[in-house]
């Protein structure tokens, strides 16, 4: 292979994105050292080299620590052993969606309370959060619902994001609820049917409009006694005021 065929520091950051500082560590630490170095002794990397450049891109965007990168790219590392550091990997990073989601779901029922310029409520709703677990929704994997519904949520639900998504949309919804009562909003208030209003598009949206789909809800709903302990003692709580703002949005919504 003649020189020509070899890529310079400055030539792989311009193909890659990777900055010249980086190929620089990458080679100190040997994850990708430097093939060769020319007679000014600047370092030099072949097809090859990029190659695997690609590969610990990749990996590093998976949230792969550098460590588990140069265990990953030995060329001694299975199939098997890539399978399951994947999965392990997979597995982080729905605990960090889920994290997201759930300060999402927090910030937005935040700023519902704030909008309705209701100080009690939001020193309640900080008292609620601050005493959540945010790991509640992974308790759900123990659970044994039944076979029936597990088909209809598996016709409708091949990623483990879009039931996390589902769940803190309820949960959120739920919070909201809860600050109300504790500030001692009527459920048929102006407030409370505006509540009403977006339970009913949240049910809507996560239900696709499908009574099958619609039903295996409700199922879960009566029985809650198998869900985790935090989310029986929230709905528990707030399901009569969620009940009668529905009724009464229904009687608004008819007249």
């Amino acid at each position: 292979m003649s020189e020509k065929e070899y890529f310079s520091t400055g030539e792989i950051a311009e193909l890659t994105g990777v900055t010249v500082r980086t190929l620089q560590y990458y080679d100190n630490i040997e994850l990708l050292p430097a093939r060769k170095r020319n007679k000014s002794g600047h370092r030099l990397y072949d097809k090859s080299d990029l190659a695997k450049l690609q590969q610990i891109i990749f990996y590093k965007s998976l949230g792969l620590k550098i460590s588990e990168i140069q265990e990953v790219v030995q060329e001694t590392t299975t199939k098997a052993e890539l399978i399951a550091r994947f999965e392990k990997q997979q597995g982080i990073l729905y605990q960090r969606l889920n994290h997201l989601m759930s300060s999402m779901a927090y910030l937005e029922t935040s700023l519902e309370v704030l909008k309705a310029d209701h100080e009690l409520s939001m020193t309640h709703l900080i008292q609620l959060i601050n005493a959540l677990n945010q790991e509640t929704i992974f308790e759900y994997e123990t659970i044994e619902f039944d076979a029936e519904d597990l088909e209809t949520f598996a016709e409708y639900y091949d990623d483990p994001s879009e039931i996390m998504e589902v769940y803190w949309q309820w949960k959120a919804l739920v919070m909201e609820a809860m600050s109300l009562i504790l500030e001692g909003v009527s459920p048929a208030s102006e407030q409370g049917l505006a509540f009403a209003q977006k339970y009913v598009a949240m049910t809507e949206e996560i239900t696709r409009g499908d009574e099958k789909l619609l039903d295996v809800y409700l199922t879960s709903s009566e029985n809650r006694e198998a869900w985790p302990e935090e989310d029986q003692r929230l709905l528990n709580f707030t399901e009569d005021f969620i009940e009668e703002a529905l009724e009464s949005y229904k009687k608004e919504e008819n007249r």
